[in-house]
C-alpha cells in the first residue's frame, strides 16, 4: 500500500509519488510564502523536479540548468554521494552510511558440545603434525664448497677466479638456521550504502523479506590461504530514488555551450565572413547552422543544450542499496634463529628441511621442538595473532619450522685466512663485504 509505513524500513513504497500533498489540495496551492523548490522543505527528492506554478518565462530561462537540472560545473558532480535522507532504515544497519564500516564477527559462546568436539578435533590434529626428530645433516665436503664458490665467482666480473682456484679449504663448520613461520587466514567484512543508475527492471527491495546481517550471508573463499576480495549486494535493501545530481531530470546543462546549444564559430570567430588573400567570403563552416551565421552547433551536447547525467546515465533514477565487501587475507609472522651472522633475508629465500608443520582452525604454540628459542617465539606469535584480529574472523592457522643448512667455510690463500658461507639446499654462496681477496670494485657483496 503506497505511503504505508513499515516498522523496520520506514516508507514501504520505494518510489513516492511525484506530487506531494504539500503543494496540491483540491487544486489549491498551499504555502504561498515558501518556495516549493527550496530543497530544505523536501523530504522527498522526487519533488525537486516540480516547477513553480507562478514562475514567469524569464525566470524559467534564467534558472534553466541550475535549479532544476543542475549544471555540469557542480562541484564533484560525478563523485559526491546522495544526501543522507536518501538512506532507508534497515534493521541491523542503522549506523551505516555511504562510508565503509567494518563489522566485527559475532561472539560465539562455547557450549559443552563444542568443547567435546574441540577436544576430539585436537586429538585428530596431532596426527597432522609432521615432526622429524633426527635432523638430516647435508653431506657437504670441502671440494664441493670450493666448486660452489668458483661457480659463483666466475659469474661476477668484479671478482677474480684465481683465488677461488688456488685457495686451500681449512674447515667446514656446519651450523643450521631455524626458520619459524606462522600464517593466519582471516576474513573481514565491511558494509556501506552505495548507488548505481537504475534503467528499469525489478528490484530486490524490503518487500521481499528481511535484510540478512553481514555475517549471516554465506560466502566462502575460492581457496584457503589465498588473498581475495569479493563485493556482494545485500539482499532486500534496494530502493529507487530520483537522481540527486540532475534532480530527476536525467540531464545536466552542457558546460561547453552553457545550455545554449551553440558555440561561436572557431573559423570566423563569429564574424560570419572569412578574409584571405582572395578577398572576403562568407564562412563555409557556419553558413548552414540552424542557430544563425557565426554560430556552430555544440558538438558535445549535439545542440541539445544538455548532456546525460553521469550519475544516473540519463535515466533520472538511481538504485540505492547496501553492499558487503568481504576480504580474505593471509597474515604472516616469522622468527629466524641464525648463529653464524648471515643476513636473515638469505635464510628466508632458500629451501630447507621441514621439521614441523601443523594446520588447523586454531593452533597451539609448539611444545615438542628441541630449540627453546623456537618454542618461545611460537608462543609469543601465536598468542599475538589470537588477540590481534578483533574486527576479523580467524578461519584457519598453520605454522611450520624449517631447518636451513648453513656452513661457514674457512680457507687460506697467500698465507691469509678468510671465510665465506654456503647456505640452503641450493648451495648458494654469501661472501661478507670486503672479505674476498680478489675484488676490484670496492668490496662488492656476492649473494
Amino acid at each position: 500500500m503506497m505511503g504505508e509505513k513499515d516498522p523496520l524500513y520506514g516508507l514501504g513504497d520505494p518510489l513516492p509519488p511525484l506530487m506531494s500533498d504539500i503543494f496540491l489540495d483540491n487544486g489549491k496551492k498551499k504555502n504561498k510564502n515558501k518556495d516549493p523548490l527550496d530543497s530544505l522543505l523536501f523530504s522527498d527528492p522526487m519533488t525537486m523536479a516540480l516547477k513553480k506554478e507562478n514562475r514567469t518565462d524569464s525566470d524559467e530561462l534564467d534558472k534553466t540548468g541550475t535549479e532544476e537540472e543542475g549544471t555540469e560545473d557542480d562541484e564533484d558532480w560525478t563523485s559526491s554521494a546522495p544526501p543522507l535522507d536518501y538512506l532507508e532504515r534497515v534493521k541491523g544497519y542503522e549506523t551505516v552510511g555511504f562510508d565503509t564500516v567494518a563489522i566485527p564477527p559475532p561472539i560465539q559462546l562455547p557450549s559443552d558440545a563444542d568443547e567435546t568436539s574441540s577436544d576430539e578435533s585436537k586429538g585428530k590434529d596431532k596426527t597432522k603434525k609432521i615432526v622429524i626428530k633426527n635432523e638430516i645433516t647435508p653431506h657437504f665436503s670441502k671440494s664441493s664448497a670450493k666448486d660452489a664458490l668458483l661457480n659463483e665467482v666466475s659469474k661476477k666480473c668484479c671478482y677474480g677466479t684465481t683465488a677461488a682456484k688456488q685457495m686451500v679449504i681449512k674447515e667446514v663448520h656446519y651450523q643450521p638456521a631455524y626458520h619459524y613461520e606462522l600464517q593466519t587466514y582471516v576474513e573481514k567484512r565491511e558494509t556501506n550504502w552505495t548507488y548505481a543508475p537504475h534503467k528499469g527492471g525489478s528490484i530486490n527491495g524490503p518487500s521481499h523479506g528481511r535484510a540478512p546481517l553481514p555475517w549471516e550471508i554465506v560466502e566462502e573463499p575460492t581457496s584457503m590461504f589465498k588473498d581475495e576480495v569479493r563485493i556482494v549486494s545485500i539482499p532486500h535493501t534496494d530502493v529507487i530514488k530520483a537522481c540527486h545530481k540532475c534532480r530527476g531530470t536525467g540531464g545536466m546543462t552542457c558546460r561547453e555551450c552553457s545550455g545554449k546549444g551553440w558555440t561561436r564559430c572557431l573559423h570566423c570567430h563569429g564574424d560570419v565572413y572569412m578574409t584571405d588573400n582572395l578577398g572576403r567570403d562568407r564562412c563555409y563552416y557556419c553558413q548552414h547552422s540552424k542557430h544563425g551565421h557565426g554560430q556552430q552547433d555544440c558538438s558535445k551536447c549535439q545542440a541539445r543544450g544538455k548532456v546525460n547525467c553521469a550519475t544516473c546515465e540519463g535515466s533520472a533514477y538511481i538504485r540505492c542499496f547496501l553492499q558487503l565487501s568481504i576480504s580474505w587475507k593471509v597474515v604472516t609472522a616469522e622468527h629466524i634463529v641464525e648463529k653464524l651472522n648471515i643476513p636473515e633475508d638469505l635464510i628466508r629465500d632458500v629451501s630447507g628441511q621441514v621439521a614441523f608443520e601443523e594446520e588447523h582452525e586454531k593452533i597451539e604454540p609448539i611444545d615438542i621442538f628441541n630449540e627453546e628459542i623456537i618454542k618461545t617465539a611460537s608462543t609469543q606469535l601465536v598468542n599475538k595473532h589470537q588477540q590481534s584480529f578483533t574486527d576479523s574472523k580467524i578461519l584457519k592457522q598453520r605454522h611450520q619450522v624449517r631447518i636451513v643448512p648453513v656452513s661457514k667455510v674457512t680457507y687460506e690463500w697467500k698465507s691469509k685466512k678468510n671465510f665465506f658461507f654456503v647456505y640452503g639446499y641450493e648451495e648458494k654462496i654469501y661472501i661478507p663485504s670486503g672479505s674476498y681477496p680478489q675484488s676490484c670494485c670496492w668490496g662488492c657483496v656476492l649473494l
